[in-house]
């Protein structure tokens, strides 16, 4: 058959005509030698180089339309035909004329016309992907038959080709909406105007249309007379069903249960975005309930999830009567019936029926939508269809049902149900509280720490529904989230049961349960994660979340008005319930515990009730006495038991601080007696400092919010505790230890480290764990460890914690907070820096230089952090602490003591720092505060590894929040430059470094396993970089922007953050450099927000005054490069919505104030001014942002990356001889595209990038 396609046809010619029937031989070789395992691979190269040539050849589509139709040809021969016709359509449709065009919808249909049952399904696919690209280019316009075309493939006579035309059009109707509606398809972008109203009028049924054609105007008619395609599958469908539930012969029913499954992925699409009357007038709920009546599990999965498309549908006002016929119509007792027939029918234990197993998961989530319909429309069950009893006690089944993943789903949906106020919803949700309390108890337990060849059934789900530790992790936190949500609501709602219920159970557990030596607990089989301490900890949450239920429900009874009789009922079941919580605290009190972590959360049971309930001062000194009181008797030859009283004994001074905090004026009453035994404890643990300091903020703090007190005696008291603090601070800042950094070093018994590996042997050693200490060696990692506590940071840093505890600005508290700490801010904040600034230079190892290379890389790897990484590290985080806790004194524990040393020091010193803040003015206004603060803190940053770098960030966004108005543009400048700079070299070069060692292939597993984490570290980093910059730009106007800080004297209004953040250069200039380098980075999360963060800004400089012209040319060289370059690699892929939607927002507002965008867009291989100029002028017209991201696809769309499917398969015409680019350049972006996979970590080189823009 002989087209237009000629010599002298639209194509432009790049290479000589041949004859056609020696192509197609040629053809036929080349493609047997690309599959051919004994052909050389430079004969298999020059095979697809000719492939490629076929492509651009003028009478390509013709070669290609005659090898698919030609039934003789071999598959692999027909597919590449294909791809021919497909490369021609996609990519050369705008050279064709309107002749051309014609000739290949034509092929088109002819090919689709020809098809048969033996052809293979890819064949079929492939022809369906010709007919919906030709479609997205020309239907409404040229191609206004397309509707009668599909109905009469769909009329054609099953016996003559089965199901294939079926199949056909389903396919086809499911693509059109996919790329139409769903996805962002640049062809459909351009035309979506006409191409949304041509499916959606060949799709609506004929009562729905007549309204379209009421509201249609001049646009021509392009569906076929008939009822609608929703209505024609829907109709289709019900026939499969009754055809499959009569087949008598297997193989006829499996071929038609396919074919309904087709049917059922066509509709999925449609019923994202059809109107839901729409859906009604065609009876779809019925019909799609229909496939529960087989017994083919595949249906019943692909009805469930094409019903929870359509029963997703939010609410919608304007079809409230159809959206609420239409969930009733799914919440009638008969389906309901039916959903829970098939649940129970179809239960299977772990591992086994794996699609019955998908099922399941899947009617557990149509379930719950239902059930969030339900909770936020409880009017759907104001109907005589609906058994309301029998749709809660199914929510009960599933919600028990010992898989997680099925229960998951169903108990959020219960958590939302709780809150329902409706009184049949509250009648229900009351009958399942029993079995409510009793799941979500069980469920609390921590599964991922019971041992993996439990005989659990639930532990045996987990196993099969997460492949790794940090997807369980995860999962279970949700699911334990929602078990809390849920018994805290049953508290609010039941207190008294709730409460009554709980508590008993918790007491029967200290009674009965194995946490005493009487009754079987040991120090030396010691472990916190035994089944019973795991069953005590469930049952703790189950406490504290009915507790919080109980405050929560005090609060709503108080807010009642008081003549309302239900408010001295509340009131009466308060002090009942008051009564009874300080009965059971007292019950508790006296009962003995021997394990450190129960005895750790029963006092914080008590220390919970007691804040709930705010008894009398005799139970509050009560329980304060058996807080002082209580003993856990230390056996240090038992590591594990003994580590656990340790922290025991801290976690008893938090919760005296708790107390002291909600009742300072109850503890000052006998604060004569507390402060000796205080010290009697001080005493006890002295070689404890924190748990010394915490005792000593313990007293300062009943004296700091204790009301009642003389003003001059409290800060007389309160400056006597911290005198100390002032002090050590003197003696440590006339010491020598900041004079140098290696003074530093020596005073932390750091002096001379490298003499001391060198003598041991560090540089020798390859297994620093199985490496022990002697006794010099152990002695000499205990003097490091001792000699940090001569830096006052510890002290410090435990006073100022409890004075800013829950501190709030223009309180008596607060004046009295600063008073006691101004002076000392003066003395502590200079030899805080400096000492942060040591720290920091420790991990820099220019500061070792002087070392022999060994001992260089001995320094090297004691700076490396061992550390658990979720996702990627193979134990759990218990095994990997159990792991670091026995090697202690080893050689990696030596290297531990020295790292942890200097991480202590930083963090103690930004904590510090960071409530300083508190203060504002005393802190922001001291002289050259933000100088200062900028050098020591970011000076030596680059040096330290990225997983130390999160507490410097959380620390600046607060520096930068709390700043006072009016000390912003003085202070924020050096701060945000300094930091920017910094981190944004620190990202980069790491970013650098790991696309380095992903080239690098001679690699073994654990350097894999330290690439990845050190990948895995460096996308959080960069993501809180990201989230800094977008905090910056987002933050809104403060009480300090129209204060002057917190004396409120100046009432003049101040510069908020974001305007100074844009106007500064020394800010604007760092920010926009990193943001540009965010759009290289291979972290999807990080791009797309940075493409948000750049869409926010560019507007803001459009103005000629300085710096915005510069900015202006930055955005359009720099940021439109960057933005391009990353559309050309496939990695980005996934984000080309985001960078096109970018580079539109660039185009439209910057087009008509520089030339440099299109210089830059010219510089572009193959682009010419035309094609150029008629998208600006595009872009800048049409105000559809989807358009205008299609136009900018459209324009780079020889240059954007190709879908994985699709590479390796196209190939791009050569451009016209006036473009000059580079060579390589052109090459490698071939080799790119072709690329057939993406492996993590890829990097296009930089003659890449080059040669995109002919540099």
């Amino acid at each position: 058959m002989s087209g237009p396609f000629g010599l002298d046809g639209a194509f432009d010619v790049y290479y000589e005509a041949t004859n056609t029937n020696n192509v197609v031989d040629q053809i036929r070789d080349a493609l047997a030698a690309t599959y051919d395992p004994g052909i050389s691979n430079e004969t298999r190269q020059q095979a697809l180089q000719f492939l490629d040539h076929v492509k651009l050849m003028p009478n390509a589509p013709q070669h290609g339309y005659n090898l698919a139709e030609d039934w003789r040809q071999n598959d692999a021969v027909r597919y590449y035909g294909l791809q021919i016709l497909e490369y021609t359509i996609r990519y050369r449709w705008t050279e064709c004329g309107l002749a051309q065009t014609q000739q290949l919808r034509e092929w088109t249909r002819s090919l689709a016309g020809s098809l048969r049952k033996q052809d293979p399904l890819f064949i079929r696919n492939k022809v369906a992907q010709l007919w919906v690209e030709v479609a997205k280019r020309c239907w409404g316009d040229e191609w206004m038959d397309m509707d009668q075309q599909l109905v009469n493939l769909w009329q054609t006579s099953v016996g003559v080709k089965g199901t294939v035309n079926f199949v056909f059009v389903l396919y086809v109707l499911e693509t059109l909406s996919e790329d139409i509606i769903n996805n962002e398809d640049p062809a459909a972008g351009l035309r979506m105007e006409v191409l949304g109203a041509a499916l959606h009028e060949i799709m609506v049924p004929r009562y729905v249309y007549e309204d379209v054609v009421r509201t249609r105007g001049d646009r021509q008619e392009v569906r076929c007379d008939g009822e609608g395609w929703l209505a024609r599958i829907a109709e289709f469908l019900v026939l499969l069903i009754n055809q499959v539930t009569r087949e008598g012969d297997v193989d006829t029913a499996s071929e038609l249960s396919a074919c309904a499954i087709k049917a059922l992925d066509a509709l999925r699409p449609t019923l994202v975005w059809i109107t839901i009357r729409a859906a009604l007038t065609v009876d779809l709920v019925p019909s799609l309930f229909l496939p529960f009546d087989t017994e083919d599990v595949a249906l019943q999965t692909a009805a469930t999830e094409t019903l929870y498309v359509l029963l997703c549908r939010p609410y919608n006002g304007n079809e409230q009567t159809a959206w609420v016929k239409l969930t009733q119509q799914a919440l009638h007792h008969d389906r309901i019936g039916t959903i829970r027939q098939i649940f129970e029918g179809t239960s299977c234990g772990p591992g086994e029926e794996d699609e019955s197993y998908r099922l399941l998961k899947k009617l557990s989530e149509l379930l719950s939508v239902l059930s969030d319909d339900v909770a936020l429309h409880p009017e759907l069950l104001a109907c005589d269809s609906v058994d309301v009893p029998a749709f809660f006690d199914f929510l009960v089944v599933v919600v028990q049902s010992k898989s997680l993943a099925v229960s998951l789903p169903v108990l959020h949906s219960w958590s939302k149900l709780m809150g329902v106020q409706a009184t049949t919803v509250i009648d229900m949700v009351l009958r399942a509280l029993q079995p409510l309390v009793q799941t979500c108890s069980e469920r609390l337990l921590r599964y991922e720490e019971l041992p993996p060849d439990s005989e659990d059934d639930v532990v045996r789900f987990l196993d099969v529904d997460s492949d790794t530790i940090p997807e369980r992790h995860a999962f279970l936190g949700n699911y334990r989230r929602y078990c809390v949500s849920i018994l805290t609501a049953i508290g609010r709602t039941r207190p008294l049961e709730a409460m009554q219920h709980v508590l008993g159970q918790m007491r029967l557990m200290l009674e009965n349960g194995p946490y005493t030596g009487g009754r079987g607990f040991t120090s030396d089989g010691y472990t916190k994660n035994s089944l019973p301490a795991l069953q005590f900890d469930a049952q703790f949450n189950v406490v504290s979340s009915v507790l919080k239920g109980y405050s929560m429900w005090c609060l709503d009874t108080q807010a009642l008005p008081h003549e309302d009789p239900l408010f001295a009922r509340a009131g009466s079941d308060r002090a009942t319930a008051e009564d009874a919580l300080q009965e059971w605290s007292s019950g508790v009190i006296n009962l003995h515990v021997d394990d450190p972590d129960v005895a750790a959360k029963v006092l914080h049971t008590l220390v919970a009730v007691v804040k709930t309930v705010k008894p009398s001062s005799e139970f509050v000194l009560k329980v304060v006495q058996h807080l002082l009181t209580m003993r856990l008797y230390d056996n240090p030859g038992h590591a594990a038991f003994s580590d656990a009283v340790r922290v025991f004994e801290g976690q008893r001074v938090m919760e005296l601080q708790r107390l002291a905090l909600a009742f300072s004026s109850e503890l000052l009453e006998v604060y004569h007696e507390l402060e000796p035994r205080i010290g009697v404890l001080i005493e006890k643990h002295n070689e404890d400092p924190k748990l010394v300091w915490s005792y000593r903020g313990f007293l300062f703090m009943i004296i700091h919010r204790a009301p009642h007190l003389e003003h001059d005696a409290r800060i007389g008291r309160l400056q006597q505790m911290l005198q100390p603090i002032q002090l050590a601070w003197e003696k440590y800042k006339s010491s020598s230890s900041l004079s140098s950094f290696e003074d530093f070093c020596q005073s932390l018994g750091l002096g001379n480290l490298a003499e001391f590996q060198k003598a041991y042997r560090f540089d020798e050693v390859s297994d620093w764990s199985a490496q022990q200490l002697d006794l010099d060696g152990i002695a000499r990692q205990q003097v490091i460890k001792d000699r940090i506590e001569r830096i006052p940071l510890r002290m410090t840093r435990a006073m100022l914690s409890v004075t800013v505890e829950r501190l709030h600005a223009d309180t008596e508290e607060f004046i009295n907070a600063r008073a006691v700490w101004r002076d000392l801010i003066l003395t502590i904040l200079p030899s805080v820096l400096q000492t942060l600034r040591y720290a920091v230079a420790f991990h820099d190892m220019k500061n070792w230089s002087h070392l022999s290379p060994e001992l260089q890389a001995v320094m090297k790897r004691t700076l490396q952090d061992r550390f658990w990484q979720s996702g990627i590290s193979n134990e759990s985080k218990d095994e990997f602490y159990a792991r670091i806790s026995g090697s202690k004194t080893s050689y990696e524990g030596f290297a531990s003591t020295v790292r942890s040393t200097m991480r202590i020091v930083r963090d103690q010193g930004y904590h510090i720092i960071f409530m300083l803040t508190k203060f504002e003015d005393d802190l922001y206004g001291i002289p050259n505060v933000a100088e200062g603060l900028a050098d020591n803190l970011f000076s030596e940053v680059e040096a330290l590894p990225a997983n130390h770098l999160h507490p410097l960030i959380d620390l600046t966004i607060r520096l930068v929040m709390r700043c006072p108005g009016q000390y912003r543009t003085t202070v924020l400048p050096p701060l945000l430059k300094a930091l920017l700079t910094r981190l944004d070299n620190k990202i980069t070069s790491e970013w650098a470094a790991i696309d380095a060692a992903t080239n690098f292939d001679a690699r073994d597993e654990d350097d894999l396993g330290n690439e990845m984490r050190a990948e895995s570290i460096l996308r959080q980093l960069a993501y809180s970089m990201v989230c800094f910059v977008q905090s910056l730009l987002e933050i809104q106007p403060t009480p300090a922007d129209v204060t002057n800080g917190t004396n409120g004297t100046d009432a003049a209004p101040h510069p908020k953050i974001r305007d100074i953040v844009l106007q500064d250069p020394s800010i604007l200039e760092p920010m926009l450099v990193f943001c540009n380098h965010v759009l290289r980075m291979r972290d999807t999360r990080c791009c797309t927000a940075i493409c948000r963060v750049f869409r926010s800004v560019v507007p803001f400089f459009q103005a000629d005054t300085l710096p915005m012209p510069e900015v202006r040319e930055f955005i359009c060289t720099e940021v439109l490069k960057a933005c391009i370059t990353s559309l050309h690699e496939p990695y980005f892929a996934d984000m080309q919505k985001d960078l096109a939607a970018l580079i539109a927002n660039i185009i439209l507002l910057y087009s008509r104030r520089t030339s440099t965008l299109r210089n830059v867009l010219l510089s572009l291989p193959g682009m010419t001014q035309h094609k150029v100029e008629r998208t600006i002028e595009d872009i800048s017209r049409v105000p559809s942002e989807r358009k205008q991201r299609a136009l900018v696809l459209g324009l780079l769309e020889d240059l954007r990356a190709v879908s994985i499917h699709e590479a390796g398969k196209i190939a791009r015409p050569p451009p016209p001889q006036g473009i000059r680019r580079g060579e390589g350049g052109q090459q490698a972006y071939m080799q790119i595209e072709q690329r057939p996979a993406i492996t993590n970590g890829e990097e296009t080189g930089l003659e890449d990038v080059a040669g995109l823009f002919g540099d």
